[in-house]
């Protein structure tokens, strides 16, 4: 999908309702402008996991994006991770 966009006079883009739509985009989500010699892409800010989302019991907590992932894999390297702080403690 391409959109034509226009800069107001207060400097903003305003993105137009299809667009949002498709891209699953509403008020308050995050998006982020990755900006190379001659482009600017507009990107969903999707936070990458750190130890600072850890839930209260050590469980990694994930938000939901949307995206397709390998569940398997991921259960596998958090019960690796976990095995691996419990070593150290």
């Amino acid at each position: 999908m391409t959109a034509t966009l226009t800069i107001d006079q207060s400097g903003q883009i305003a993105l137009p309702e299809p667009l949002l739509r498709v891209f699953g985009l509403a008020p308050g989500v995050r998006i982020r402008a990755e900006v190379t010699p001659g482009r600017i892409e507009i990107v969903k800010d999707i936070p990458v996991a750190t130890e600072a989302m850890l839930s209260p019991s050590g469980r990694l907590v994930l938000a939901p994006t949307g995206l397709q992932m390998d569940v398997g894999s991921a259960v596998r390297e958090e019960r690796e991770a976990l095995a691996n702080r419990a070593l150290r403690k």
